[in-house]
Order: C-alpha cells, then sequence, then structure tokens
C-alpha cells in the first residue's frame, strides 16, 4: 500500500516539473517575443546626384530597440555606390549592424546653351556651328557639343541641325536649329584690310602719351584697339593672356559667392581671319552699315588683344541685348572694375566708342584705370578718357 502511495507522489511531482517547466519556457518565449528587437529597413537606396539624403532614412521601422549611429548625410557628389552601416541597439543590450547600399545615380541631362532658332551664312564660307555653343551637366564634368545634320553650306537652302550632348551616365540632350544658306550676292561686300599703323609717337588732345609700334598702338601703356587704331594681321596674343584670364577667375567666384548663377568667358581671342569670316557673315546678312554698330572689321576687333571677352551666365541670354537690365548684367556693371575690367561698351556712349551697348563684353585694364572709368557707376569710355577717337578712315 505504501509503495503504491509513492509511485503516485512520484508521478505527480513529475507532472508539476514538467508543468512547470513548460509555463516558464513559455512566459519566457513570451517576454522574448514581447521585447525582441523588429527593424524594417532598405538595404538599397537609389539617390539622384546632389539630391541631400540621411543614411537613418533608410530605416523604415524600430522596434524594441534604438539607432545608436550618427544620422549622417550620405555624399551624393560623386556617383557610383557606397556602403553605409548602421548600428542599433535591442533592449537586451545587445548591438546590431545593418548595411545600406546607396547608389548615386544621375539621371539628368546636359543643358545646352547658345543654341538659337536659326543660323544664315552666305553659300560658300565657312561656319563654325560650334562657336559660342557650350554645355554644362550638374555633375560638373566637361561636356563636349557635337553637331549632326544633313547640310551642305556650298548650296543655298533650309537645312536642319541638332546639337548633342551626353554626359557619361548616358544622359542625352539635343537641341534643333535650322542653318539657312543663302545665295550669294554679286555685290557681296568683302571686308578690306586693316591699314598698317605706322610707327609714331604722338599726344592724345587730353595730353596722354602715344606710341605706335609693328602696328600696335599703346596710350598711357595701355593696348588701343578701335575703329581708328587698328593691330595688324599678324597680332596674336595665342589666346586670353594669363593676368586676363586670372582677374576672370576671381570675377566669377565672387558673383557667385554674392548669388549669381554660374557664369563663363565665352568668344574671348579671336584671330584677325577669324574676325573677317565674322564680319563678312554679318555684311553679308545685315548690311555694311549696320554690322559696323556691333562688329568690328579685321584688325580693329578688342578679341584680338587677348585682353576682352564676352560674359555668358547660365539660364540667361548668352551675347544677346536680352542679357541688359539682368540681375548678373548689374552686378558685373557694378563689380567688374574691382578685378580690372571695365565695361567697354557703355548704354548711351555710342558716339565715342562707335559700338552698340553691350552689357556682356569686358576689358581687361587693371584696377587703377578701372577704378578711373568705373567712375561711381557712370562708366566713362576709354576714348573719353584718353582723348581719342573711334571712327574709320577707310
Amino acid at each position: 500500500m505504501k509503495k503504491r502511495n509513492k509511485k503516485r507522489i512520484n508521478k505527480k511531482n513529475c507532472l508539476v516539473l514538467i508543468l512547470s517547466i513548460v509555463v516558464i519556457s513559455g512566459l519566457g518565449l513570451l517576454f522574448y517575443n514581447l521585447f525582441k528587437l523588429n527593424l524594417s529597413y532598405e538595404g538599397e537606396v537609389t539617390i539622384s546626384y546632389g539630391e541631400a539624403y540621411k543614411i537613418n532614412d533608410a530605416i523604415k521601422k524600430v522596434k524594441n530597440g534604438d539607432i545608436v549611429s550618427d544620422n549622417i548625410d550620405v555624399d551624393t557628389s560623386k556617383l557610383g555606390s557606397q556602403e553605409i552601416p548602421v548600428l542599433i541597439k535591442d533592449k537586451f543590450g545587445k548591438t546590431h549592424e545593418v548595411k545600406i547600399k546607396v547608389n548615386v545615380v544621375d539621371e539628368e541631362g546636359p543643358v545646352i546653351h547658345g543654341v538659337k532658332d536659326s543660323i544664315e551664312v552666305v553659300e560658300g564660307s565657312n561656319v563654325d556651328l560650334l562657336s559660342g555653343i557650350s554645355a554644362q551637366d550638374n555633375s560638373l564634368e566637361e561636356i563636349e557639343v557635337k553637331v549632326e545634320g544633313d547640310y551642305d553650306t556650298s548650296k543655298p537652302g533650309e537645312y536642319t541641325i541638332i546639337y548633342k550632348a551626353s554626359d557619361s551616365s548616358g544622359n542625352e540632350t539635343s537641341k534643333e536649329s535650322k542653318l539657312v544658306v543663302k545665295e550669294k550676292k554679286i555685290d557681296y561686300y568683302a571686308a578690306p584690310s586693316a591699314p598698317v599703323m605706322p610707327d609714331k609717337t604722338f599726344t592724345t588732345c587730353k595730353g596722354f602719351s602715344g606710341v605706335t609700334k609693328n602696328g600696335v598702338t599703346y596710350i598711357d601703356g595701355y593696348l588701343v584697339a578701335n575703329k581708328t587704331y587698328s593691330l595688324p594681321s599678324s597680332y596674336n596674343p595665342g589666346g586670353l593672356t594669363s593676368e586676363t584670364r586670372d582677374a576672370a577667375d576671381k570675377m566669377f567666384a565672387a558673383a557667385i559667392a554674392d548669388g549669381m548663377p554660374n557664369m563663363w568667358a565665352q568668344s574671348g581671342f579671336r584671330s584677325f581671319s577669324t574676325q573677317s569670316s565674322l564680319y563678312n557673315n554679318y555684311v553679308a546678312r545685315d548690311g555694311k552699315a549696320a554690322a559696323d554698330t556691333y562688329s568690328a572689321r579685321p584688325g580693329h576687333s578688342e578679341h584680338q588683344t587677348g585682353l576682352a571677352f564676352d560674359v555668358c551666365v547660365t539660364g540667361y541670354a548668352c551675347i544677346s541685348s536680352g542679357f541688359n537690365g539682368t540681375a548678373p548684367a548689374n552686378w558685373l556693371s557694378k563689380n567688374a572694375y574691382k578685378y580690372g575690367f571695365i565695361l567697354r561698351y557703355p548704354s548711351g556712349k555710342s558716339n565715342e566708342t562707335g559700338y552698340m551697348y553691350e552689357s556682356w563684353h569686358f576689358r581687361y585694364v587693371g584696377t587703377d584705370l578701372a577704378s578711373k572709368l568705373y567712375n561711381n557707376g557712370d562708366w566713362i569710355t576709354m576714348e573719353s578718357y584718353f582723348g581719342i577717337t573711334s571712327e574709320y578712315n577707310y
């Protein structure tokens, strides 16, 4: 009888023990499930070039844990993939690391500047269809512009040409233009060669000393090229002078710092032969009298000096009267003198300079003379300051 009772007690104790283990395990599992880390995140994200993005934005859900690593700004200034770790600590004090793969891609095509609706040339003329054309990309890489189309400048007619530019990410932009080749007229005016200036010394009506040597004229030490004073066809400084380039870089950097859009020097140095082609084309299109108001005859262009250039600005008309009065044009007019540049052809001074107002054309003379010609914003021309003329005598 006693043995049977013992067996029953042992069985009862075993059942109690097993039940206790089951209950404790269940409670432990319940506790773990209630407090275990519950995490949801994007293991791979794709961001556009230059887009602002913080790495913790990839973490969509964190339950029973905290992000303990810094919420860094992802560097989207470089294309390609990068892997960034994010550290998360759970309620039990254990640190977990998840890695987020970030793909930085460029989905924006280049912007092509300078394309006109139509270009007119005379049959048989040499035309540089890429003159004044440039492209910019958000990646800041150098972009080449190409011209495509079936055209023949030796035959009169209208042709469709397409400017194309693509970046290293394969994004392509295209702009269409019309090339109009006009029939060459019998009375087509050929620009005469500028007469060679004889060597001499002279004094201007305002007392400045001038000297002409080897066909190049300097007044008070400053090179002068206008309708009165020409340059020989052989004069070629090899591009913009180093002083001009350096001063332009400083001026453009200052403009950006003041909130202006990106600026660059367009149509800088031009050789005698290039100016001859341009001038002849303008005369063929608009006539000699009109062309003389905005284009220099070969040998009389400031572009041949290597000291002058036209300014283009992102988002604004380039080398066009449409630039007049814009915020960038006003900034340049008020600040160019600080970097040694003068507004060469101011508004209302065409009777002195011989040319129409060009808010985009700037000439390097150094800060000393530039400050004097700035005249508190009422620009003085070189002609008025030195007491010289700007008139063709042939």
